[in-house]
């Protein structure tokens, strides 16, 4: 049999009327050039004929590997002989009356915020086989030069009247798999998970007097100049209250990703508004009123305070000091955290509250692991907020395709063998959604017990 190559936008027919093949592997293959670690992950979508999906079960992938009625289905790699392959098994006299389309796509997972994409490869490509003899049908090689894509419809095998075609589509999404779920009818919205109970409050010695007050006059200067931050101030202080956290002192910073996957939540005032909430819990925690700001990308930064007076420009003036950077490695920031606070007064004395923003997996998992463990004989505190999509909030099997994967961030929360357990971790879509008090409750979710670990074994004195 004669191999039909396909041009991108080509189109040929797989069936005729009268023709024997009944059932088609459906080949999708790249080959990387040099993108080290690169996951690149195929699925399929059976469609109507208004473009959508029936229902989640239509979608084929490695966690749903049939659809309902079988007509779909993946299959070993080996099938067709070629390397680097995923492969999808049609029974083209199966396929549903309702089924008019079936669009292959391939993604690459966390594309963006890797600072990877289709152009990266070396080849990729589609090709039909007919089952009965392994034969090759159709070949179509996807020109990649110049992608900037992460996600991509390689091809569609589709119904033309009483016949079965194939066509060569290469049609990408820069956005990733989210936006192209969207595009064929699924629905990836979720709901925020509750909110952790709140610790006891007896577990720390109350604050001195003295501070008390101290706080309550700052917080009434703090009424006159800011009326807007001083309520915000208030509603943190009655979440730190139920936690016996009331006149409580120490210092705070907030980690910030500055990788270019952030770009959005930086643009739309995501971040403004996680800075305002946390300058909040600075005003009530640090005698300075101040909050520390590091930066990561590629590399750490410290970028110094921000208070009352400049909290509103800071992320305009952060930028233009700033490019976001590709790449992300939290270790070098920790590091750059930890050797800061080292070297302040009163290290050993005054306890570190470090809140950690990213949108994404760190490139230096190693560094990272070693950087918290050696912290936890430190008076310093991480509390990891993940901002993205977790599996474990999704509606159905697709949203494993759609996470980013925090797995290594909930594994330094949970990791055994530290001196200390001395970092907690939650996941938000975006750092505005929550509200101010459920965003204080998950804040607080464990640094209390942690500072009455602390306090017993030393590590404050």
């Amino acid at each position: 049999m004669t191999v039909i190559n396909l041009q991108k936008g080509g189109n040929t027919a797989l069936t005729r009327q009268q023709a024997a093949v009944s059932e088609v592997h459906v080949a999708l293959g790249w080959r990387p050039a040099g993108a080290p670690g690169m996951e690149v992950d195929a699925s399929a979508f059976a469609l109507t004929a208004t473009e959508r999906v029936r229902s989640d079960e239509d979608l084929v992938f490695y966690n749903n590997p049939r659809t309902r009625e079988g007509f779909l289905e993946t299959a070993e790699p080996t099938a067709t002989g070629g390397e680097d392959a995923q492969v999808f098994r049609i029974r083209l006299g199966a396929v549903p009356a309702e089924i008019h389309k079936i669009a292959f796509t391939v993604t690459i997972h966390e594309g963006q915020h890797r600072q990877q994409n289709f152009g990266m490869l070396k080849a990729a490509w589609a090709r039909v086989l007919d089952v009965a003899d392994g034969a090759e049908i159709v070949r179509f090689e996807l020109p990649l030069a110049g992608t900037p894509e992460t996600a991509m419809i390689f091809c569609e095998v589709y119904r033309h009247r009483a016949d079965w075609k194939f066509r060569a589509v290469g049609q990408g999404f820069v956005g990733g798999l989210a936006p192209l779920a969207t595009h064929f009818g699924i629905d990836v919205a979720e709901e925020a998970p509750p909110p952790a109970p709140p610790p006891p409050a007896e577990v720390l010695p109350a604050a001195s007097e003295e501070r008390r007050v101290r706080l309550e006059k700052r917080v009434v200067d703090l009424e006159k100049k800011d009326p807007t931050l001083v309520s915000l101030v208030k509603r943190a202080g009655v979440q730190l209250e139920k936690r016996g956290l009331h006149g409580h002192q120490a210092k705070v910073a907030l980690a910030l990703d500055i990788s270019g996957s952030m770009h959005s939540l930086y643009s739309k005032g995501s971040i403004d508004e996680l800075v305002r909430r946390v300058l909040a819990l600075g005003f009530l925690f640090d005698d300075d009123g101040e909050i520390d700001i590091f930066l990561f990308g590629s590399g750490a930064y410290h970028y110094g305070g921000v208070n009352t007076d400049n909290y509103r420009s800071f992320v305009q003036d952060m930028l233009r000091q700033h490019r976001l950077e590709g790449g992300t490695h939290y270790g070098k920031v920790m590091a750059l955290v930890r050797e800061h606070y080292r070297q302040q007064p009163g290290f050993g004395e005054i306890p570190v509250y470090v809140m950690f923003a990213t949108d994404g997996d760190t490139f230096d998992r190693e560094e990272s692991e070693r950087q918290i463990r050696e912290a936890a004989r430190e008076g310093i505190f991480w509390q990891f907020m993940a901002i993205g999509t977790p599996p474990n909030e999704q509606k159905g099997f697709f949203s494993r395709l759609l996470s980013s994967d925090f797995r290594f961030l909930e594994y330094l929360d949970t990791m055994e063998g530290r001196f200390l357990d001395n970092a907690n971790f939650f996941l938000v879509r975006d750092p505005a959604e929550p509200s101010d008090e459920a965003l204080y409750e998950r804040l607080m979710a464990e640094y209390p017990q942690w500072l009455a670990a602390a306090r017993e074994r030393g590590l404050i004195r």
